[in-house]
Order: structure tokens, then sequence, then C-alpha cells
């Protein structure tokens, strides 16, 4: 990954490379004008919108972590144990509290609104899937009708890096390195597999930009697939890592793509933050706190269920859901420590968890959607946590007050929110067209002095709806080389 910091340029400087080697006759004079007028165009294309700048004061990294499924029940008494050091931290120097979702909370579409500060009506996202010619087939990013902050930070010349955030496939050109979380049509044709979550895929183009990139991300999937055994074991202990149960195996083959995943995410993040290259914002998704709370809520809650598992089961996988927010905690702690002094972090999560399906038999014969033991459709508050240059510290102090209860948290604002925060936080102008508003209430007083936040019509432009357009029509052939993967499974 250092070579694809270290040359975040390369894709703004190949045309002037193609053009200074293009031959051009001496005396046709219109002709090098047009080229030289082209060039211009690209140079500007390639930095920033004409026009659109932020002032070097708002240029302090962001750190964005989109952890899907974080809930505030399931950290209360981990913060009172002192078991999220980091993110105890980060509340004791900022500001917290929930966060409201929407409803439907199906991921793509809150992930989708949480980018774009706009419902599924505006971005056009309203699903998994959708329905055409009697097929099920996966939105993609062409889908999306709306700007996302990648691609309005990139306007204004920001380096943002986007790692596994939802309906990113195909990746995106953005001022920075975008790895999209991919999927394969193969599992809408086998519903007992299940999965709905995306992860990455050998093979298929896409999936990373700069293109040139791709081979060293699936390098660094090869290693974490070869890893992960270990990995796992470090995080949840050795017996939650060998189910001895045919319905524990399938709890634990439904999560484990999505533990790998964020090792992925998460490494490539760490290398991008180690490369000690300028950015901007670095956005990294993290899936697992939401695989686990589906799966492992029952044995983690066991008495909110008329079959609850056996004493052994729950000795077993009873801490998997706590292991994996102290694992997600120690990596935010990771990219804290890699980042320059002076990061800002910003941590949301989509929406929250709770027990659902109590009567539940939890067999592997059930219908899948009887499988899960946590869930969240009906909308419940979602977790904010933002600290570093720009946000307030609402807790003054050096350590969290404790002991920390949730039942005296403050609803903040909601997920239509983030982005236009976010945009505050850069000093860019926030879209009239978004369904949310800044969040003043976590932003210091003087930063909003010194930075008041401006309105615009909207971020969208014909550019991007007619680059869009081609992405659309290039998206069925995509679709077909998709289809080709089916005997590979989800994520092989």
């Amino acid at each position: 990954m250092t070579n694809a910091v270290q040359n975040r340029d390369s894709k703004c400087n190949m045309p002037f490379v193609a053009f200074s080697s293009y031959k051009l006759p001496i005396g046709n004079l219109t002709m090098r004008l047009l080229v030289l007028f082209v060039i211009l165009l690209t140079g500007l294309a390639c930095s920033k919108k004409a026009g659109h700048s932020t002032p070097p004061e708002a240029k302090h990294p962001l750190i964005l972590v989109a952890a899907d499924g974080l809930e505030w029940s399931v950290m209360e008494p981990l913060l009172n144990s002192g078991r999220l050091p980091a993110i105890a931290r980060l509340m004791a120097s900022g500001s917290y509290g929930y966060l409201r979702s929407m409803d439907p909370t199906y991921s793509p579409v809150v992930w989708t609104s949480i980018a774009t500060g706009k419902g599924p009506a505006k971005h056009g996202i309203e699903h998994f899937v959708y329905q055409q010619d009697g097929k099920q087939h996966y939105y993609t990013s062409d889908h999306r009708k709306t700007k996302a902050f990648w691609n309005i930070l990139s306007d204004y010349g920001l380096t943002t890096d986007v790692l596994g955030w939802w309906m990113t496939f195909p990746a995106e050109t953005i001022d920075g390195v975008m790895v999209a979380q991919t999927n394969t049509t193969g599992v809408l044709d086998d519903p007992k597999r299940a999965l709905w979550k995306g992860s990455l895929l050998r093979g298929v183009e896409g999936q990373v930009t700069p293109p040139e990139r791709q081979n060293e991300v699936m390098d660094i999937l090869d290693v974490a697939e070869a890893s992960f055994d270990s990995l796992a074991a470090s995080i949840f202990g050795a017996t939650a890592t060998t189910p001895a149960t045919p319905f524990t195996k399938l709890m634990w083959d439904q999560s484990r793509w999505s533990f790998r995943a964020d090792a992925v995410y998460t490494q490539v993040a760490l290398r991008l933050l180690q490369s000690k290259q300028p950015f901007d914002v670095l956005a990294v998704y993290i899936g697992g706190p939401d695989v686990a709370g589906h799966r492992f809520w029952r044995y983690a809650h066991p008495q909110d269920f008329f079959n609850p598992p056996s004493a052994d089961e729950i000795a077993a996988f009873g801490r998997v859901i706590d292991d994996y927010y102290v694992h997600l905690d120690r990596v935010i702690d990771e990219l804290l420590r890699a980042a320059p002094d002076g990061t800002t972090m910003l941590i949301v999560s989509d929406h929250g968890m709770h027990t659902v399906n109590p009567r539940g038999e939890f067999s592997v014969d059930d219908a899948p959607e009887q499988w899960n033991s946590g869930n969240h459709l009906d909308a419940p508050p979602g977790v904010f946590i933002a600290a570093g240059p720009g946000f307030l510290d609402a807790t003054p102090g050096d350590t969290l007050p404790l002991p920390f209860a949730r039942a005296n948290l403050a609803q903040v604002g909601s997920v239509f929110d983030v982005l236009p925060t976010l945009l505050a936080l850069k000093a860019i102008p926030i879209g009239r067209d978004f369904d949310g508003a800044v969040l003043t209430g976590v932003i210091e007083p003087s930063w909003l002095e010194k930075f008041p936040v401006r309105e615009i019509a909207t971020h969208d432009d014909k550019a991007f709806e007619a680059a869009r357009g081609q992405r659309m029509k290039e998206a069925t052939d995509q679709a077909e080389r998709l289809e080709q993967l089916k005997s590979l499974g989800y994520i092989q």
C-alpha cells in the first residue's frame, strides 16, 4: 500500500503523460490549443471543482469508524469493567449519545443515507436487492442517484479513503483509495446461505480504485485468510472457534466471512495510516458487531429465550459479542496510534440491537430468518461518539466518569445528520436537499464562529449524473461477470 499512497495523484498525472507523448504537427495551431485546453480541464477535474476549496484550518485529518449494529447496552458493562479503554478515552474527551436510526433499518439503506445525508426516496437504495425480469439483483453503487461524502470531499480537493462501505461496488474514482464491499449473485439463488453483506473476491474487477491498487488489496485478503484462524482464536478463544453442534457451526460459518472482511478493511486502513501520507478523511466500515449480534445474542442473553442454549454452549459462545466489541476497541486504538497528532475520531452505528425470536427453536432446519436471535428491524437507536479538533468536549476531564449508565444518554441526532456534521467540520456548505442538519450541539462553538454553516442548493451536478449513467450501462456486463462466480460461493 505504500506505493498506493505515495502516488495518490497518479490518476491525475496519467492524462498529462499521454498528451505530452502525443506528436502533433507543429503548424496545427488549432489542434495544439485544443489539446492545451483539454489538459487544463483535466487538471482542474483531477484536483478539485473550479471555485471549490476548503480553508487550511479545516484540513485536519478525520477517521470515521462505521461500526454496524454497535449497541449501547453491550457497551455499558464493558465500559464499566474497563474493557473498552480506547472508546472510553474518546467519550471522556468528546461528545456521545444515541443516534436515531430510520425505518427500515436495512444496512445498505441506512449506510447510504449516512453517506448521502438523504433518505432512500432521494438516494435510490431501497433494500438489499431489487426485482427485475423475475430475478433478484443486488443494488450497486451505480444505483445511487446522489453524491456521497467521498464525492463531495473529492470535489473540494480533499483526500478521502473509503474502505468496505455499503453500496460501493463498483468502486468509484475519488481523490483517495476506495475498497468496495462486493457481493456475488450466487447467494441469491441459495436462500439457506442467508448472507447479505459483501466482502472481497479475487478475480472481480472494479473492487478497488485506483485500479492498480487492487492486486495489493487482494494480497492483504490472502494474508487475512491465511491468518484468520489464529486471529479468531485470539479474539474469541479456541472453544468459540470450534463449534460442537450443527447449529453453532452454522452460526460460526455465518459470521466468519464478516470477521475476515473486517480484518481486511482494518489492515488496509492501518497500511494507509502507517504510510504517513496526508489524508483528510479515512472511513472504514466494520460489520462484525452487527453479525455477532444477529447470530450470538441468544448465547449472551439466554434468559430472554424459551429455548435457551445449553450450559456448555453458553460457556463457549456467551462472550462472542463482548469479545468482538473488545476487539473493535483494540482496532480503534491501533488506528489512533497510527494516525497523525490532532486527528479527529467519529464513531457511528446505523442502529442498535436487541432480542428477537424469543420462542424460536434455532435449528439448522429453520428458515434463515429464524436463525437470528438479535435484530434491529424496529429501528433501535445507534451509537454516536465524536472527539478531537472541532468537536465539543462535553465531558471535561481525563477519564470517563464511572459508573457509566446508558439511561443517562441523550439523543444526539439522527443518521441523516452525520454527513452535514462531517461537512461542517471541513467548512464545506450543506446541501439544502439534505434530509438532515448539522449537529451544532457536538461542535465546538468557536469552530462554528470561525466557520459558520453555509448552504448551497445541492452538491449534485450534471457531471455526476452523466458518469452514473455511463456506469449503469456497464453494470449489466458486471452482473454477468459476477454470475460466472457462482461456483466460487460468497467469499471464496
